[in-house]
């Protein structure tokens, strides 16, 4: 029974092996908190990497947590009016 604890647990802390730095980490946050799933265009990777990379890391930091603390069931929409907000 113990072997099996054991390699649940190995399971359980295994990383995304892509995401390389904090910034990608907090890219598939965001996507995973939006339920996002497009692999190309609007709401993939890419796309959120692009804008994050142009606001920096405690902005978008900052944005996510407002987001987080908001229930607000659009947060989503109200993330990318503030991203549009902050690069003009």
């Amino acid at each position: 029974m113990e072997d099996i604890e054991i390699s649940l647990d190995r399971i359980k802390q295994r990383k995304n092996t892509h995401l390389h730095s904090e910034l990608h980490l907090l890219v598939d946050e965001a996507r995973i908190q939006f339920k996002e799933t497009a692999k190309k265009g609007p709401g993939s990777f890419g796309f959120y990497l692009g804008f994050f990379k142009r606001l920096g890391l405690n902005k978008v930091k900052q944005l996510l947590g407002e987001m987080k603390e908001s229930k607000d069931p659009h947060s989503g929409k109200l993330f990318w009016w503030k991203i549009k907000q902050e690069l003009k």
